[in-house]
């Protein structure tokens, strides 16, 4: 790896501690933060049970052809080859996180399609590197929560407030989030969780704090329109706001590509459209919020995010 290089992997990896000071006092809903799609979808199995997050169409396939069936639904649904210490390292901050209770084990992992890797060491390893990393901030969004009961929340909310302890911050008006008050204070870690349990709990954030428009399509052109329309949406003062640069397979893509992944015929298309579509951002008045993509290394996706706040 030659010095440029190292200089810039380094830039990302701490790039929240190298903003000018005066984006430091800033809410921090108005950076430009990179974020992941399905952003633990690099830990799905291929060999596991089909997760409650599909439809009983799928289930019923899967039931039918086995490993064949799984292996489909494995290419389709992975989303993210980079773990989450390396897209921490590349400057990823924002973590988009589905989750479901494994009925067997009773363990809480990851999902998409399949199950992944279990939450509890992956929470661990991010903890681990905002150690080594003092001012970088990361926002965890759990907005897809499937088999699980009160007790299940309040487990898992438990142990995530074991892990993180004083770095959690507290739900706060949004125009005091500064990075200048985070440092301050020690806080590097903001929860979305959306259930109704967390309404008494003062250190996680309801999942009313973001908002996170969707369109469900396969096609570009009609992404980027959806994503042109919602520009107004981003000034909101009391929200996060997240600009999905996502395309969704219908029945009909993945039976035309039955032998291909969302990687190939989506994903890989649609990188350099959506961060053509982000660096517009600066002469459009749309150059903050959460930017996210599928595959976040492809298209300098990271960097062009990052560079919205200069």
């Amino acid at each position: 790896m030659d010095e440029q290089h190292k200089r810039q992997k380094q830039c990302r990896t701490d790039w929240m501690s190298r903003l000018p000071s005066h984006l430091q006092k800033l809410p921090l809903n108005k950076l430009a933060i990179p974020g992941s799609h399905n952003s633990f979808s690099y830990s799905l199995d291929p060999h596991s049970q089909v997760a409650p997050d599909q439809s009983r169409e799928i289930h019923a396939v899967v039931h039918m052809f086995g490993a064949p069936g799984r292996d489909v639904i494995y290419r389709w649904s992975m989303t993210q080859n980079l773990t989450a210490e390396q897209q921490l390292n590349s400057g990823i901050r924002y973590f988009d996180i589905r989750i479901s209770r494994e009925s067997s084990s009773g363990k809480v992992c990851f999902i998409h399609g399949l199950y992944g890797a279990d939450v509890i060491p992956c929470l661990e390893d991010i903890k681990k590197f905002l150690d080594n990393h003092p001012k970088e901030v990361v926002i965890l969004d759990f907005n897809h929560l499937y088999e699980m009961g009160t007790e299940h929340h309040s487990s898992l909310l438990h142990t995530i407030t074991e892990i993180f302890g004083s770095k959690l911050c507290p739900y706060l008006n949004m125009e005091c989030l500064t990075l200048e008050m985070m440092w301050g204070s020690e806080l590097q870690v903001i929860i979305l969780y959306h259930n109704e349990i967390v309404s008494d709990n003062p250190f996680f954030w309801p999942g009313s704090s973001i908002g996170s428009p969707y369109v469900n399509t396969s096609d570009i052109p009609q992404l980027l329109s959806f994503l042109d329309k919602h520009k107004k949406e981003n000034d909101a003062k009391e929200r996060f706001f997240c600009w999905q640069g996502v395309l969704t397979p219908s029945a009909q893509t993945i039976i035309s590509h039955f032998a291909k992944s969302l990687k190939e015929v989506l994903a890989g298309k649609l990188a350099p459209f959506f961060v053509t579509w982000v660096k517009n951002g600066k002469s459009v008045n749309c150059k903050h919020g959460i930017f996210m993509m599928d595959f976040v290394e492809m298209a300098d996706f990271i960097p062009s995010v990052i560079d919205l706040n200069y």
